[in-house]
């Protein structure tokens, strides 16, 4: 009985000794991560008055008859309108011009709920009138939320819808003062696309 006693008293100092040894380390981990993420947490809509970092710029610019803007509903962004392709039939919103130290970063990573339909996510530089963007599905039949990451050196550079060479406009990261929303994908009707953040990665 002496020695059965003393083997599990042994055995549950060193279960003891374990569990303290690892919580710590585990902890310590978890704690680097959430940082991590911070850092590279760019909007999730938080602030007292999101909507002083974002403006509207759709077709009517042109001529165009789309209508689209930004809204915000239990702290997530909600892009929504109505496209025309009787002239333009884009809708887009985008921030304000920001530095976003995004230099050493690979491209954007938001999560987000569709309805559907394809929307684009891109950036512009500072004193820039071109775009980079990429196309992202929102899957019809997909109901509940979703993530994406867009790689900065997918984008395609385009100026008011004309594509340009990515050699002789090209990218350069540390120059990025916008991220932009849009939806061009040659279809009439409403569209709705709400995002909960944007990170960098």
């Amino acid at each position: 009985m002496n020695f059965l006693s003393t083997n599990f008293s042994l055995g549950y100092l060193l279960i003891s000794f374990f569990c303290l040894a690892v919580t710590p380390y585990s902890s310590a981990i978890n704690k680097k991560k959430k940082q991590k993420e911070m850092e590279n947490l760019m909007y999730d809509f938080t602030e007292d008055n999101p909507a002083t970092n974002w403006i509207t710029v759709n077709d009517n610019v042109m001529g165009g008859r789309s209508e689209g803007g930004f809204s915000f509903n239990k702290k997530r962004l909600i892009f929504s309108g109505t496209t025309n392709t009787n002239g333009g039939g884009f809708s887009s919103i985008r921030t304000n011009p920001s530095d976003f130290n995004l230099s050493d970063k690979e491209g954007l990573h938001i999560r987000y709920k569709g309805d559907g339909r394809t929307f684009k996510l891109g950036v512009r530089m500072d004193g820039k009138s071109v775009s980079y963007r990429s196309n992202f599905n929102t899957g019809s039949e997909s109901k509940g939320w979703q993530e994406i990451r867009i790689p900065f050196d997918k984008m395609e550079v385009s100026w008011r819808g004309r594509p340009l060479s990515k050699v002789e406009h090209p990218l350069i990261k540390s120059k990025i003062r916008s991220i932009e929303f849009m939806i061009y994908d040659k279809k009439d009707g409403p569209f709705k696309l709400q995002v909960d953040w944007v990170k960098s990665y």
